[in-house]
């Protein structure tokens, strides 16, 4: 498309405000995943993206502005009351307007309009913003999601299959989504940058010394979801976790069961995984943290993730002397667990890899 038109001597400006929008436009997400209906942020949120919008159409960028346009009106549809903003369609919306700023800049450099194709990606956005359910929404904004990894940017007649997907691609697409929310989450808790990537590394490494190992598949694919259910959290319960006596306790307690309810609508075939995200808080013997009534032992894969849970959080920001004494004081914890929170196969494995567990927190 012609950039003749285009007042490049406007853009500078536009880029400066696009800077200044995006990061109050996420908090604006975030705080409206733990209150839904406050019409305050949802105006403000809105505002922003249509300031962003208007930037574009004052510059005569047209193409930017109409993709914005579109991201405007899911917002739209929020503020008519269509549909909640869910951990989902809030992570859709922000992954929308992060190609904003490379097609911008794309511009900018080049004075030609970016050439990435994202037809299917403004059709998915144009579907979520016509959603006529809660579930629709959701299951749209997955697919939103997928699309940052490129499957479907470029391919139109993806953006609404017409059958569901083989056990296999649905697998890798759940996959994917966890990456993406595993991002998503750490971008709100700085701390875990790299926690999915530690936590994969860990639960390897315990699951090649297990006597009996596990899936390998669906061990990883736990560990990539089973955060993911503190989307839905405040940041505040994000950086300070509530205590158990405390009245936030229950709900930041069902976050496995969350996040094991989200990739199963996605993916029923992922039950292995699912079972492992409910079970990570659930002790050897039967009892633990928000136990779920589940009529399934713990699975080992689910004691392999506590561990990399408790060394993650032992360990996270040390290096040198104060990381092997931090891994040495969880190998302690560990062992202290035996026959109540661990059992000692895990135990084992633990002990195998520990002395030499160079692991990046």
């Amino acid at each position: 498309m012609s950039t003749a038109d285009v007042d490049f001597s406007l853009l500078p400006d536009v880029l400066t405000e696009v800077q200044e929008h995006m990061p109050g436009l996420e908090k604006d997400l975030h705080r409206l995943v733990e209150t839904p209906d406050a019409p305050d942020l949802l105006a403000s949120a809105f505002r922003r993206v249509h300031t962003i919008k208007g930037d574009f159409g004052y510059a005569r960028a047209t193409p930017i502005m109409d993709f914005v346009h579109h991201i405007e009106g899911v917002l739209q549809s929020l503020r008519d009351g269509r549909f909640l903003c869910s951990p989902f369609v809030a992570e859709a919306i922000l992954q929308s307007m992060d190609q904003v700023p490379p097609m911008l800049d794309h511009l900018l450099r080049t004075q030609q309009f970016d050439p990435t194709p994202r037809d299917a990606l403004i059709a998915l956005i144009e579907r979520l913003a016509g959603a006529s359910s809660q579930q629709k929404a959701d299951d749209l904004a997955r697919d939103i999601l997928l699309t940052a990894h490129g499957a479907w940017l470029a391919e139109p007649e993806h953006a609404a299959p017409s059958h569901p997907a083989p056990a296999s691609q649905n697998q890798q697409q759940a996959w994917a989504l966890g990456e993406q929310l595993a991002e998503a989450l750490a971008k709100r808790h700085p701390l875990w940058a790299r926690r999915a990537r530690f936590q994969l590394d860990c639960v390897q490494a315990l699951n090649r010394r297990h006597r009996r190992p596990c899936n390998a598949d669906a061990l990883q694919l736990a560990v990539l979801w089973h955060d993911v259910g503190l989307l839905a959290e405040p940041d505040a319960s994000l950086h300070t976790p509530p205590t158990f006596k405390s009245p936030d306790w229950q709900r930041y307690a069902e976050h496995p069961e969350r996040a094991a309810q989200w990739l199963l609508s996605m993916a029923p075939d992922c039950q292995e995984a699912a079972q492992i995200i409910r079970q990570h808080h659930l002790w050897a013997n039967g009892v633990g943290i928000a136990a779920p009534a589940y009529p399934l032992p713990p699975h080992p894969g689910a004691m392999m993730l506590a561990v990399a849970d408790l060394l993650f959080d032992r360990v996270v920001g040390l290096s040198g002397i104060d990381y092997r004494r931090a891994v040495m004081r969880t190998l302690f914890d560990v062992n202290g667990g035996l026959e109540t929170r661990f059992d000692a196969p895990v135990i084992n494995a633990f002990e195998a890899i520990a002395t030499d567990l160079n692991l990046p927190a």
